[in-house]
């Protein structure tokens, strides 16, 4: 697998968010060590969300982001589990050093990421939801649909804002309707899209690109202080929120 140009070589942003939700542990412990998440949305909702964070980690767009998804169409309650014990990746981490970092830090086996997101899903279980979509960005919609992807697996959909790593052959395996909203920097997904709706799912994938906005506008590389940024970020958190809604409700 190979990244685009543009999720190596573009850094992270100086960017402010006040925070809505908190960071609690999670009720199960992942190869005998604690691990925390961050919480957000409404307590009552009984739509479950898990969110993967990009390889940045808690950065203030993806937290922004993730606020604002929560509160979406009705609202879900949303938990995005921290994959990183050490923190995410430095600026000067970046370039040749994206791989060797994520096959260090962020391997869906070696660090344990599915363990991480069931634990994540059963705390939300014991709080009243009853449905689970999951979702990432960049490197943590792989993690999402990877998670997807699992026999037995517990969400209705998978997917999220501009992808690494999608292809017909990632996704090949993804046992929900996926929802793509690519930047200009990703290749062509409609022929991912197309891949997995030949599977025969009752609710079609959704593929929106976003031609204006590049490679992690919703996480660490965005700055919605900036219009562009800011109008297509929004319009990324409608059309997860729609998508998740619909499938919710035709379950």
């Amino acid at each position: 697998m190979s990244l685009v140009d543009a999720c190596c070589n573009t850094p992270s942003t100086k960017a402010h968010w006040h925070s809505k939700g908190e960071y609690q542990t999670l009720g199960t412990k992942i190869a005998g060590e604690d691990r925390r998440t961050y919480r957000t949305g409404p307590k009552d909702s009984k739509r479950g969300l898990i969110a993967v964070y990009d390889i940045f980690g808690y950065h203030p767009t993806s937290l922004q982001f993730l606020d604002r998804v929560a509160l979406s169409h009705g609202g879900f309650q949303l938990s995005a589990p921290d994959f990183f014990k050490n923190g995410g990746i430095t600026n000067e981490q970046m370039g040749a050093g994206v791989m060797p970092w994520i096959h260090e830090n962020a391997d869906f086996k070696k660090n344990h990421i599915n363990e991480i997101i069931l634990a994540a899903v059963e705390d939300l279980r014991k709080d009243g939801c009853t449905s689970f979509s999951i979702f990432g960005q960049c490197w943590g919609a792989l993690m999402a649909v990877n998670a997807a992807s699992q026999e037995g697996q517990p969400f209705l959909t998978a997917g999220g804002p501009h992808p690494s790593f999608f292809s017909i052959e990632t996704l090949k395996d993804v046992k929900v309707p996926v929802i793509i909203l690519a930047s200009k920097d990703e290749a062509d997904m409609i022929p991912v899209a197309e891949s997995v709706d030949a599977k025969g799912f009752a609710i079609k994938s959704v593929h929106k690109r976003y031609d204006n906005v590049h490679h992690g506008w919703t996480g660490g590389r965005g700055d919605w202080t900036i219009a562009e940024q800011r109008e297509a970020g929004l319009d990324a958190v409608d059309q997860l929120g729609a998508f998740f809604a619909k499938v919710a409700a035709a379950n």
